[in-house]
């Protein structure tokens, strides 16, 4: 009796732990990733899981559109997806099924099975198409993947902001795997803590530095690339880039650009810039937004006015991509790295061209003599012919937070942790930061409406 008693404990403490070492709940062991969204942009969608090789094959999906009073039954149908072993872990294999030719926004629920084993559900809704002009919400999460408390409170903070509104993407600029970006890492402090969200929001990424310790953007290579489906081919609107590395898409009446900060792509005369230029030449999108980890301005824990900072790239992207992407009329940049909070002020033409090692940017009143901050002050920065950009730095979602000093083309600089949240409707956007209390501790509206009368 009192054996069986030991063992009813022991079972009971090793299940505990599995909870505990997880964080928010228990996932079985046969089912390493639950299913996630890819690429659902234009026609188009893809669920992607993995098991245990105890399910290697049989990859298939069970997917209906919901009723558009709700209430009405799902008309179930089947699509076989694909089945390969993972690269980084033999006792694992990667499932993905592609979805294509759905119509814009209708919500589609979906059951994933390997064969007759069942993985896991959620649902989505499909891109809305370029005239839409409701809102479109995407979380801006970056630096997060320390799998610390800290982490789980910035995701809950946004949870509770939220309040059950839908997410229509969720966007990382990088770091989502420290501390080497490898596989396990991966699983454990990405996969897990959002689980519930990827089950129903896509993730769009870039590569930060700790994702490149064990990737390789020439190869496309590593935990980073095998963890993602990313666009090589123009299948979801932009231009075709041939690489996961950097990579656009198109969303509703949005552009969306990932560049890669963290391999060896940042080269004016490279192929990443030479097609940035193409890709802003073409698209016809409302707004244009771009993301990747190195901020081009900050004085958060790494500074940009320092070329020995993170070998140059963070005054690379500023030297090199900033005009690229100004003369390309993009309205919002993203960045991470830098673990701290930053928002800029409406700005162009700010790329602090010196010598090494300072590379400085000029102060804030020289700017302003310029003429190169646009507007500074207020609760909406007016665009006029599309032109300014807004840049903001969102290193705060897990890592410890530092303040160095205030950028000169920043308008708010916040040394806690958090993240952002991005809506869009019609021609009206909203950038909210969320500290990890829930408090809104920055917002900016950008609004290129017509002004009604000539003194507005």
């Amino acid at each position: 009796m009192i054996r069986m008693l030991f063992l009813v404990f022991l079972a009971f403490a090793l299940l505990w732990g599995v909870r505990y070492s997880d964080g928010k709940g228990w996932i079985p062991a046969d089912r390493a990733r639950l299913p996630y969204l890819q690429q659902v942009a234009g026609d188009r969608a893809i669920v992607a899981w993995r098991t245990s090789q105890r399910h290697p094959s049989g990859a298939r999906l069970e997917w209906g559109f919901e009723q558009d009073s709700g209430n009405g039954p799902i008309e179930w149908e089947k699509t076989a997806g694909d089945s390969i072993p993972s690269n980084q872990n033999l006792s694992y294999c990667d499932h993905h099924v592609l979805l294509t030719g759905l119509p814009s926004g209708r919500k589609i629920h979906y059951r994933a099975f390997n064969d007759s084993h069942f993985i896991g559900e959620g649902q989505f809704r499909t891109d809305p198409g370029p005239d839409f002009d409701g809102h479109i919400r995407a979380w801006i999460l970056g630096d997060s993947g320390t799998g610390s408390p800290v982490q789980y409170a910035v995701r809950d903070s946004m949870m509770g902001h939220l309040a059950g509104l839908p997410l229509d993407m969720l966007v990382h600029v990088g770091d989502m795997a420290y501390s080497d970006g490898r596989d396990g890492e991966f699983t454990a402090r990405f996969f897990r803590p959002y689980r519930s969200l990827l089950s129903s929001t896509p993730c769009w990424p870039a590569p930060g530095n700790h994702e490149m310790k064990n990737a390789d953007s020439a190869t496309q290579s590593g935990p980073y690339f095998e963890a993602f489906i990313l666009p090589t081919e123009g299948e979801c609107g932009g231009l075709a880039s041939g690489t996961e590395a950097f990579y656009s898409f198109d969303y509703g009446p949005i552009h969306f650009i990932s560049l890669d900060s963290s391999g060896d792509a940042i080269d004016p005369e490279g192929a990443m810039i030479a097609w940035l230029e193409e890709d802003l030449s073409a698209t016809d999108r409302r707004w244009i937004i771009a993301f990747f980890h190195h901020p081009p301005y900050s004085r958060g824990s790494h500074p940009s006015n320092n070329f020995r900072d993170s070998q140059g790239r963070l005054v690379k992207m500023r030297e090199v991509a900033v005009p690229v992407l100004e003369a390309g009329g993009v309205d919002l940049v993203l960045a991470g790295h830098s673990h701290v909070y930053e928002r800029s002020a409406l700005i162009q033409g700010v790329y602090g061209y010196g010598e090494p090692p300072s590379h400085p940017v000029t102060d804030r009143e020289l700017l302003r003599g310029e003429g190169k901050i646009l507007q500074w002050s207020g609760d909406t920065y007016h665009q006029v012919d599309s032109l300014g950009t807004v840049y903001s730095v969102i290193g705060n979602g897990g890592s410890g937070v530092k303040k160095t000093g205030d950028h000169p083309v920043m308008v708010s600089t916040r040394a806690i942790n958090g993240s952002a949240l991005l809506t869009i409707e019609g021609d009206r956007l909203l950038f909210e930061s969320v500290s990890i209390t829930g408090e809104v501790i920055d917002q900016i509206v950008i609004d290129r409406s017509p002004k009604r009368f000539a003194n507005d």
